[in-house]
């Protein structure tokens, strides 16, 4: 019989995708994308959120 090989375990992200961060930061997905790609500052209250999530952001405009 062939000798059944050990699968390891990979990590994966908490989530996937915009819109499932999206949903689980309380904004939308289109608003989200704008801060990730720096065209729109986030508020405080989502700023920290991103920071718990391991994001930093930056934005092209003050």
């Amino acid at each position: 019989m062939a000798e059944k090989k050990k699968m390891a375990v990979e990590p994966r992200l908490m989530y996937t995708g915009v819109k499932a961060t999206a949903r689980r930061l309380g904004c939308s997905r289109e608003h989200l994308s704008r801060v990730l790609h720096g065209h729109l500052k986030p508020n405080e209250q989502l700023a920290r959120r991103l920071k718990r999530m391991g994001i930093s952001t930056t934005t092209n405009k003050e």
